[in-house]
């Protein structure tokens, strides 16, 4: 399950960044490197910050395949996928599936609670946050969308569902959730309230 998981948060991220990097004219090269940044900038930083040792994507055999499929769709079907709507929902369906894939990593290696959430969230916003500060953007995270929320409410569902159901309904329910949760605050516009001050310069 947790493979499964891993490889559509990777193909998905991987569109995303390679969507992100043909709006900006990125060329061909640049493309799949942008592709290969999102889909495993987040689960990178979760493995440095949490001490976890080298980073599966630089020892699995089927990582950089996904990524290159993706990436290489993104760009055979760019017409069609250029849309704000596709790519949300594409990003959506990573960030649910990377959240509550390190969540339930985590778990597995008897973590606690805190560790649990913070990985579902680093992973999961990660890549994006990278994606975006590389290309000059402000990180969607930190200025509209519920998008780290929805992975730290998914993980907690995640804890939540499996004293119920046990891992293997909890990983599929609370990725569903997760995914739910993200569009349905794009959807209806749902954002954290802003904090704006100006400040004033005296001489």
């Amino acid at each position: 399950m947790m493979n499964v998981l891993e490889a559509i948060g990777v193909f998905a991220f991987a569109i995303s960044g390679a969507v992100v990097a043909m709006e900006e004219k990125f060329d061909l090269f640049g493309i799949y490197v942008m592709a290969a940044i999102t889909a495993m900038g987040g689960g990178i930083l979760r493995d440095a910050i949490l001490n976890q040792g080298l980073p599966i994507f630089f020892t699995s055999q089927w990582t950089w395949g996904v990524i290159f499929i993706g990436a290489s769709l993104a760009i055979f079907l760019r017409k069609n996928i250029l849309n704000k709507m596709v790519f949300v929902i594409i990003d959506a369906i990573g960030l649910a599936a990377f959240a509550i894939s390190a969540a339930s990593t985590m778990m597995e290696q008897g973590q606690n609670k805190m560790v649990i959430l913070f990985a579902a969230c680093v992973t999961g916003v990660g890549g994006g946050m990278i994606r975006d500060i590389m290309v000059n953007r402000k990180p969607a995270i930190f200025c509209y969308d519920i998008y780290a929320v929805a992975a730290v409410v998914g993980g907690l569902a995640f804890i939540y569902l499996c004293n119920i159901w046990g891992t293997g309904v909890a990983v599929v329910v609370s990725w569903i959730f997760t995914f739910v949760i993200r569009m349905l605050c794009y959807l209806k516009n749902i954002n954290l309230p802003k904090i704006r001050v100006k400040m004033s310069v005296e001489l």
